[in-house]
């Protein structure tokens, strides 16, 4: 994927800003993904695997949107980022339920996005992004079903 924009664009720089630091960042989600996959490397390689996986979607994502804010002309910064401390549990069907619902705030965010940018590299990169999104919330909700039967045995 190339990434690229039309022309240099502060408005567009602040809308990917404001999805770069948010509190349903690819960011938070990297921090999280990695946090579940050391959690329970040892409890449980299955989930463990899928959080370093989509981990590393996140950070890819994340890196695509610093470039864009720079390309953009902006300041691909950290400043207003804030871990969301109430995230970090030890209880994995509540860790998969903060998944599921920080994945769909970010389709969201992403989609939101897409309506407001008129850059068409910018409109590819937001539309795959949203579509590995999808295929990651479908991972998640088959995680989530697999933990549910297991907790019911």
């Amino acid at each position: 994927m190339e990434i690229k924009v039309e022309e240099k664009n502060k408005k567009n720089a602040e809308i990917i800003k404001n999805i770069y630091t948010s509190k349903f960042s690819d960011l938070t989600m990297f921090l999280l993904y990695k946090y579940e996959s050391y959690l329970f490397s040892t409890k449980d390689s299955y989930f463990s695997k899928n959080m370093n996986k989509l981990s590393k979607d996140s950070l890819i994502h994340f890196e695509i949107l610093g470039r864009i804010i720079y390309l953009l002309g902006g300041t691909p910064d950290h400043i207003d980022f804030k871990v969301e401390n109430a995230f970090y549990l030890v209880d994995k069907t509540k860790l998969i339920e903060i998944n599921i619902r920080l994945t769909k705030e970010k389709i969201i965010l992403y989609t939101k996005a897409l309506n407001e940018i008129e850059d068409k590299y910018i409109k590819d990169i937001l539309t795959n992004f949203i579509v590995e999104e999808r295929t990651n919330l479908e991972i998640l909700e088959l995680i989530q079903l697999k933990n549910k039967k297991e907790s019911s045995k």
